[in-house]
This record gives structure tokens, sequence and C-alpha cells, in this order.
């Protein structure tokens, strides 16, 4: 078996010598070497050309970036206009209503906030600093989810308010009680829950309402009135969201207030 395996291998070796050395032959000798010559000579002449070029892209690119400029971007006034992130751009206007997303931790330090995701909006460029305003934030699920407990119930209230000066925002706050609810106590729990958020609403501005959604000045008051239906444990303001600014709010009321006003005519 072996040396019928031996016999094979130095047959294929013997005739690879020979048809190469043929080969070489005819390479050397005859008209295809200066085929063979040309032919070489307009590969690399591709290759060089294609080299050149992807060194022309890439100078390119980063040409391009290197144009862009680093601009810093800070926190409203309420948050004291700490420094939140930087972003680059070629140029200011394309900054405008870009988002920016840090978390609480971020402007207070508190690692115990860590979980609360802010979300910013750049409004205005001055110089190379972005200012921005405050679009909502959000608990992160992986939190919430530790806060469930067995033989316990959630209870959850989602609404839109109106701020003192005309900022329409949708407020969600998250209840876990320490027992399981009634179906009627939860129905009284909301009430209650909506009580105190369109009454805060009423009379802070939309600065004041977001330092006390934020802090948790809010679902502390909302605490106090939920706690005298049913036993709690948590009661947080887990999300809230930016609907729309004064100027169309009141482009909204005014357009509702023609619609009225057309249809009594019309009767």
């Amino acid at each position: 078996m072996f040396y019928g395996l031996d016999n094979r291998v130095m047959s294929q070796r013997f005739y690879s010598t020979r048809w190469m050395s043929a080969r070489s032959q005819w390479y050397d000798h005859g008209p295809f070497r200066d085929s063979l010559d040309s032919l070489i000579c307009v590969q690399c002449e591709r290759d060089i050309q294609m080299s050149s070029r992807s060194r022309q892209s890439a100078a390119r690119t980063r040409d391009k970036w290197r144009e862009k400029i680093w601009y810093q971007i800070v926190a409203p006034d309420y948050f004291e206009n700490k420094e939140i992130g930087t972003t680059p751009s070629e140029t200011p206007e394309q900054l405008i209503g870009r988002t920016i997303q840090p978390t609480l931790y971020d402007l207070t330090g508190d690692f115990d906030k860590i979980h609360v995701r802010l979300r910013f909006k750049i409004l205005e460029v001055t110089g190379q600093q972005a200012k921005t305003s405050f679009y909502g934030h959000e608990w992160s699920s992986d939190y919430l989810r530790g806060l469930v407990r067995r033989g316990t119930s959630r209870i959850d209230w989602i609404g839109p308010i109106l701020t003192k000066d005309d900022y329409l925002m949708r407020i969600s706050v998250i209840v876990f009680t320490t027992t399981r609810s009634k179906t009627s106590q939860e129905h009284s729990a909301r009430k209650a829950i909506e009580k105190v958020i369109r009454a805060h609403a009423k009379k802070h501005t939309f600065d004041e309402l977001v330092t006390k959604v934020i802090l948790g000045d809010l679902a502390g008051e909302v605490y106090e009135d939920v706690k005298k239906i049913i036993p709690i444990r948590e009661c947080e303001i887990r999300k809230s969201k930016v609907l729309k600014g004064p100027e169309e709010v009141k482009t909204r009321r005014a357009r509702l207030r023609r619609g009225t006003a057309a249809e009594k005519e019309a009767e």
C-alpha cells in the first residue's frame, strides 16, 4: 500500500517538473513573451491608477472631517448651563434640532440617578456653544423591572398637561403598591394622580415644572396623596415628553376658536 502511494507521488513530481521546464522554454521563446510583457505593463498601470484614486479619496475624506468644528453642548439655565457633551458639525445650522441623551448622573453627580435618561434638543448656537432645551426624560426599563415584587400591584397614569406658559407635555406616572390592589382603589389612585399633576401644571411654568419632575419633588407630592387611598412603596414619574411649544399651542387654539365661531354662524 505504501509502495503504491510513493510511486504516485513520485510520478506526479516527475510530470510536474517536466511541464514546468517545457512551459519556461515556451515563455522564453516565441511571440508570447512580448504579449505577456505588455499585459504585465497594463496591469501595473491599472494598479497605479487604482492606488492613486484610493489615496485621493482617502485624502478627500480626511479633509472633509478636518473641516468640521467641535461645539460644546450645554444644558438649559434651570440645570445651571452644565456641559452635557460635544458634537462636530460643518455649520452651526446643521446642529439645530439635534438631540442628546445624558443621564441625570451627568448633571447632578448622584450615582443613584444613573437610570434616569434625559433628552435635550439643540435650539440655538452662539459661537462654539450649543444651547439646548428640555425635550423629555425616561427611566430605564431594567430599573423599573427591578421594582416589581410578587404579591403587589402596579398602577400607571399617562396624560397630557398644559403648563402655565402654554407648553404641552405628556407625563407618565408609575406607582407600586405593597399589597394587591382592588379595581376601585386603582381608579381612585389614578384620579388622585391626575388631580395633583394638573394642579401643579396650571400654577408652574415649564422650567419650574421640569425641575420638579426631574428632581422628584412632584412625585413626592403625588406619593403623599395616593398613600391615603392604598399603601404604596414607590411613586415616580417614569417618563415625560414635550409635545408642543407655546407657539404651536396658540396656533392650534386660534384654529379651534375660528372653527367654533364658524359653526355658530352656520347655526
